[in-house]
């Protein structure tokens, strides 16, 4: 207990210092929401290869809060239109896979279950410049 020496009890008290938060955790602990859509590409990346399998596409953002703790708002990084979330997913294959089967799509992580943080940066920023390159 913290007490003065008068034996008053002390008002400041000692606080434990904060862990810094991770952008996504593998473990499935809560993280903060991403910044920048490279944290939300890592954020997909290790939701979906912590799956048995491909996910039902309507499951993804229910998933992605369930793992990391805080709402999955693709709309904040990628455009999402009339076509829905499979439709914006597409934009992105080298972060996901999509397939339908039965009338049902599914998505799966494009990048093996290993890949780093860095590799999926690179991976995203070839991509990119492939865009480019064809506009």
């Amino acid at each position: 207990s913290s007490r003065r020496a008068s034996g008053t009890p002390n008002p400041v008290r000692q606080s434990r210092p904060r862990p810094l938060g991770m952008v996504a955790v593998a473990a499935g602990g809560p993280s903060r929401p991403p910044e920048k859509i490279e944290d939300f590409l890592w954020n997909i990346h290790q939701v979906l290869t912590a799956q048995p399998g491909p996910l039902p596409v309507d499951e993804l953002k229910e998933t992605y809060a369930k793992q990391l703790g805080h709402k999955c708002s693709v709309e904040r990084f990628l455009v999402v239109g009339e076509g829905g979330l499979g439709a914006t997913l597409k934009r992105i294959p080298h972060i996901v896979s999509l397939s339908s089967s039965g009338g049902a799509t599914t998505v799966k992580a494009t990048l093996p279950a290993d890949t780093t943080r860095s590799q999926l940066i690179e991976a995203d920023a070839a991509y990119r410049k492939e865009l480019f390159k064809k506009n």
